[in-house]
């Protein structure tokens, strides 16, 4: 079983790889006027409907990225519960 630090590496590596590429792409496109100005439906264009594209990637690995540690089998880490009375002492 993988240590929580080399799973947290990794998802860290995925997070940043899955937006990475688009964002590449993104760059790309803004670099050639004429490629991003391609209508796709109507007056939405090929860079527009690319930006849409990179944000919904960046929520959804977002997402997917802080929920994963929620989920994985590794209990929570111990809090101090401890009751306290009214006037104790630090």
């Amino acid at each position: 079983m993988p240590s929580a630090s080399s799973r947290h590496s990794r998802d860290t590596r995925v997070l940043v790889t899955v937006n990475a590429l688009p964002l590449a792409v993104g760059v790309l496109l803004s670099c050639s006027t004429p490629l991003g100005e391609i209508s796709v439906y109507g007056r939405l264009t090929l860079g527009m409907t690319w930006a849409l594209t990179q944000l919904v990637v960046l929520v959804g690995g977002t997402w997917w990225y802080e929920k994963r540690p929620a989920s994985s089998c590794e209990p929570a880490p111990a809090t101090a519960t401890a009751p306290r009375s009214a006037g104790s002492e630090w």
